[in-house]
């Protein structure tokens, strides 16, 4: 599948990867090597870690990645719309919660800050208590953290300069509400994969491991799961594979939304996730990009974008555990057009003319179309406990009926 909205750094810290992130001279897949000759065949997610998050050559921590010129284009790039109504959104909920006097901003993964840049500009407008709360960013390449410098305080009026705080992970984010986004930041997260081999009660799964095939990297099975991780897996683990099928588990995904719903349910908030995925494991969903071409996964490691679908019903489970509920996830298209882009949009083509409402028209499209990220990428919310369903999240219902829970934002 095609990569085009944006992407982010995972919270992995390069770390991690100590015994690969090893050596001046040599290239990061040199390295993998020489770790997989010396200690044998390693995890897919430290391989999608290293590649991503290695303090040298990882691919988040050199250049950037964004646009015509890089590997893909971003959602928010596309149409400052799209920031807009993700900002409108997040005040409506603001105001929800009684606008809390501490509230923190947060972003994961925030690109070159343009989402948070179109985000403040409409609550610098519509809601100024929002706009001068501090934003802090959660964000591992320094590169990067100067282009959001750069964007968002440029944008900052001289009432609401902002006040920005960067953090390598989202453990550090302030014990305090949060309001914020995380959009195309759980896909870069490192995803372990299982390989079931057999059929039957005869099979078992496998962690699935990468390798050495003469002097290139492939997929080689590891050892059969235990007991405790069959239990500790059992929901992400599809109940009647068929030999050779492959499933993923996010464990850092999981992490970083304990975190924010142990956050959110004791100080109160809430946190619009966007990506790619399913309701559900999607199987082997790892892939790769590079100038804006899917390529293989064990493309020069470091050069190019990995990322694989994220499991929103894993993230839903997380958040239960941890006193909050994940409502969704809807679709893209379907959470935009019913917060009102049509009408926005409809709005701002009144004041353009020719080529730029052409673009204008087209750009909404593609965020919304069911043919380009209208249905592949989806929309969920992350809210402390309670009832109802928040716009956006209403409940399809053929026509003539209706749903029996709320649609008014009650949270």
């Amino acid at each position: 599948m095609s990569r085009t909205p944006e992407k982010t750094p995972p919270t992995t810290a390069a770390s991690d990867n100590e015994n690969i992130a090893v050596g001046d001279n040599t290239t990061l897949k040199d390295r993998i090597a020489s770790q997989i000759r010396r200690a044998g065949p390693i995890s897919v997610d430290n391989f999608m870690a290293a590649c991503l998050g290695d303090a040298r050559a990882g691919y988040y921590q050199h250049g950037d990645p964004f646009g015509v010129t890089g590997d893909f284009i971003t959602s928010p790039e596309i149409s400052g719309l799209f920031g807009e109504m993700c900002g409108l959104y997040l005040a409506h909920m603001f105001e929800l919660a009684g606008q809390p006097q501490n509230t923190v901003i947060a972003e994961l993964g925030p690109g070159r800050g343009t989402l948070m840049r179109d985000m403040r500009s409409v609550w610098e407008t519509l809601m100024p208590a929002l706009a001068c709360r501090p934003i802090h960013l959660v964000e591992t390449s320094l590169a990067l953290r100067r282009a959001q410098a750069a964007l968002i305080a440029a944008n900052g009026s001289a009432a609401t300069t902002p006040e920005i705080h960067w953090h390598f992970s989202c453990d550090d984010l302030p014990d305090a509400p949060i309001f914020g986004i995380a959009n195309e930041f759980f896909d870069a997260l490192a995803v372990a994969q299982f390989v079931w081999r057999g059929s039957g009660v005869q099979g078992s799964w496998h962690h699935r491991l990468i390798g050495l095939k003469g002097v290139e990297f492939g997929f080689v099975d590891g050892p059969a799961l235990s007991r405790a991780e069959l239990a500790d897996y059992s929901g992400t683990l599809p109940p009647e594979p068929k030999d050779g099928d492959v499933a993923e588990f996010c464990g850092a995904g999981d992490q970083v939304i304990a975190m924010l719903a142990s956050r959110i349910s004791q100080n109160g908030g809430a946190m619009l996730i966007i990506d790619y995925g399913r309701d559900g494991t999607a199987g082997d969903s790892l892939q790769a990009v590079a100038e804006h071409r899917p390529v293989n996964v064990f493309h020069q490691p470091g050069t190019a974008d990995l990322s694989h679908w994220v499991d929103f019903a894993a993230l839903s489970r997380s958040a239960a555990t941890h006193g909050c509920r994940l409502i969704g996830p809807v679709p893209q298209g379907r959470f935009l057009m019913r917060i009102g882009l049509a009408q926005r949009a409809e709005q701002a083509a009144l004041h353009c003319e020719g080529k730029t409402r052409r673009n204008l028209l087209a750009a909404v499209d593609r965020l919304t179309s069911p043919a380009q990220m209208g249905e592949v990428f989806k929309v969920a919310l992350l809210l402390p406990q309670g009832v109802g369903l928040p716009p956006g999240f209403e409940t399809d219902f053929p026509s003539g009926t209706s749903s029996d829970a709320g649609t008014d934002g009650s949270a």
